[in-house]
């Protein structure tokens, strides 16, 4: 059986100015915002994962403090010289082989997010596989402009889920854990947009619905 996340996404905290018009694959207005203050668990990851990455030393086990993790420098070192396409698969399927675990089992609270070498550690939840692929493509090279993590409502399930959106040539792709293979973001799929997150802002997803339902509407 697969497993998938149950958490609740927060909203931003605070309105933004328009970024752009419309989000072609999930048919929504975006909201963009430079800020990402409104997003604790985003800040608060960043900054973890900031103190990470700022050793150089190598360990060979994952977990060992102060130093950088074999686990994920070497891939992040195969990932470096590929083209984008490929960066993107090759990290989905790196990241994907971690084993899923609920937050609450690894930090006994209802909400944590962790950082790359803690997934790397532990497992963990589907935002943390998405924010493990984030990092590891921003260590290999790719633009921030082209991947961000997305926050979704998996209308099949009911539940809140978590991916990476990546660009690539003007077409949005999905990397997600449930999935094995990147698929385009406008094929049918459950997911209804809440925002998006990077380094560089947040996108908030307004009147955005999921491509079954927007198929749903199309055909009547």
């Amino acid at each position: 059986m697969l497993a998938v996340c149950a958490f609740a996404v927060a909203a931003p905290a605070r309105a933004a100015q328009a970024d752009h018009a419309t989000d072609a694959p999930f048919q929504a207005d975006i909201v963009f915002g430079s800020s990402t203050a409104g997003f604790p668990l985003w800040t608060d990851v960043m900054a973890r994962t900031a103190q990470e990455l700022q050793y150089t030393a190598v360990c060979i086990r994952v977990g060992e403090r102060r130093c950088e993790p074999q686990a994920w420098r070497k891939p992040i070192a195969r990932i470096d010289g590929l083209p984008l396409m490929a960066k993107l698969e090759t990290a989905n399927r790196f990241i994907n082989r971690y084993p899923y675990v609920p937050t609450w089992q690894n930090w006994h609270r209802l909400s944590y997010w962790e950082a790359p070498f803690e997934f790397l550690a532990r497992g963990g939840q589907c935002q943390d596989y998405a924010i493990t692929k984030y990092m590891a493509l921003h260590a290999a090279g790719v633009n921030d402009a082209q991947i961000r993590v997305l926050l979704v409502r998996d209308t099949d399930l009911g539940v809140d889920h978590a991916v990476l959106l990546a660009d690539v040539d003007g077409v949005s792709y999905i990397l997600d854990n449930l999935n094995a293979n990147i698929v385009p973001a406008n094929r049918d799929t459950q997911y209804r947009p809440f925002y998006a997150i990077s380094l560089s802002g947040y996108w908030r997803y307004v009147g955005g619905r999921s491509m079954l339902a927007a198929s749903d509407a199309a055909s009547r």
